[in-house]
């Protein structure tokens, strides 16, 4: 094939996936805006700190088996107003699922860790483990 016409589609490609990710269209992007990945989690001295990022958003909380999927016992924070929210909480060695809950009605999963389970509704819940083998 033609290496200009390789080189046009990959630039028309380019154009439209870039396209739909601005126009707030990528997965993940239905509430408001889109939603960037934060770090994921991250283990602490002081605990876990779980962060979401996101400027289209009023509130971000975190359920999970470590609250008994509460979805406002446990609010994250973004403190500077920079869009990215946080929470350290202080869960001790074991294995947790977790999903952010925006704005007290959408439920998603981690866009900041890849190791999910089913949730038994049709998607996933985010996992970390903490101080154990993975394969236990």
């Amino acid at each position: 094939m033609d290496k200009k016409i390789v080189l046009l589609k990959a630039v028309v490609f380019l154009f439209f996936a870039v396209s739909i990710v601005l126009s707030g269209c990528a997965p993940g992007a239905g509430f408001r805006g889109m939603v960037d990945p934060g770090a994921g989690p991250e283990i602490t001295e002081e605990g876990v700190r779980f962060s979401f990022y996101s400027t289209k958003v009023d509130r971000v909380c975190i359920a999970g088996t470590f609250n008994n999927w509460s979805s406002s016992a446990d609010p994250l924070y973004d403190r500077e107003g920079t869009g990215l929210w946080t929470i350290v909480l202080p869960l001790k060695r074991g294995k947790y699922e977790y999903k952010f809950v925006i704005d007290g009605d959408k439920w998603i999963s981690d866009p900041g860790n890849n190791a999910t389970v089913d949730d038994g509704f049709g998607g996933n819940n985010s996992v970390i483990i903490i101080g154990i083998d993975p394969g236990d």
